[in-house]
């Protein structure tokens, strides 16, 4: 069967735009506080289950459930900072407690969330079109739902990096993540910043979560599926650096479609994906070992 790479782009797209939306909020909580925050997963989790609900018990659109999933996600998110992680550091926990808090966190929104939900697959209840896409002699196909993926992320991503280079709070921000003892002493209400990174990083999960669920299927462990991947993104991208990331998610939602392709060309189970993103990884940090715009200093 020949290689339709119209359709790889397309799901590449795709793929690297919920990556994107997910590893904000990861690259932006790590740049700061310098821990591995595994509670993001359930962050795209409870998203996805609060868009879910908006969807089939209001009755909504796509619109709002993304909304009420970035607003949702954005609060838990808050609140695990006030509630856990602010309270340890205060006592002095080390990053590997923090982290290993956050798991501990995670595994408790995750029960929760099959307490209510159960451990079935659920599904989104809209109205898809399907659309042929025709360039030259090749073919893709993508639904509504891949459009408003899509245009989501770039209007987001275009957003985070004006409110990051053109407001106040966003370059308080910026000023905090390069170091936040030096915010502090400038005057830079260091915990006020926090809070909203903390809402924004979570939010945008919750978003990715929505529109993940909307394509696929919704199960507890949706964030947990999306969540190693988008560590690798981070990683691939440089610890911390936000355009670095947005370019990683791209190049790891093209590299993990392109594998999904060879694998089934070579009659190998699919359900090896999720370890195409750690082999680019690991050959891209061989060459570049703080990643693709990592500096010195990170």
């Amino acid at each position: 069967m020949p290689l339709n790479v119209l359709q790889i782009i397309i799901n590449s797209a795709l793929t690297g735009s919920v990556y994107a939306l997910v590893s904000i909020g990861l690259t932006l909580v790590y740049r700061i506080l310098k821990f591995a925050n595994f509670s993001h997963a359930e962050m795209v989790a409870s998203g996805a289950y609060i868009g879910l609900a908006l969807n089939h018990i209001a009755g909504q659109s796509l619109f709002i459930s993304m909304a009420g999933g970035f607003a949702f996600a954005g609060v838990l998110g808050v609140g695990s900072e006030l509630l856990v992680f602010r309270p340890l550091r205060r006592r002095g926990a080390e990053r590997i407690s923090l982290m290993v808090a956050s798991i501990g966190l995670g595994l408790v929104i995750r029960h929760s969330i099959q307490q209510v939900w159960g451990s079935r697959f659920l599904w989104y209840d809209l109205d898809t079109e399907v659309y042929v896409l025709k360039l030259g002699g090749a073919h893709a196909t993508l639904t509504s739902i891949h459009i408003v993926m899509l245009v989501s992320a770039v209007l987001l991503v275009s957003l985070v990096h004006l409110f990051l280079t053109r407001t106040r709070l966003g370059k308080a921000m910026r000023a905090t993540s390069d170091s936040p003892v030096l915010a502090s002493a400038c005057g830079i209400d260091v915990d006020r910043v926090l809070i909203w990174v903390w809402f924004l990083g979570a939010g945008l999960a919750g978003i990715g979560g929505v529109l993940r669920g909307a394509d696929t299927r919704l199960v507890p462990q949706i964030g947990w599926e999306t969540l190693l991947s988008s560590f690798a993104v981070v990683i691939l991208g440089g610890i911390g650096n936000f355009y670095g990331t947005i370019l990683a998610a791209y190049i790891l939602g093209f590299a993990e479609n392109l594998g999904v392709v060879a694998l089934q060309s070579l009659s190998i189970s699919t359900g090896y994906r999720p370890a195409i993103a750690f082999i680019v990884l690991i050959v891209v940090l061989l060459v570049r070992p703080r990643g693709i715009m990592g500096s010195e200093r990170d």
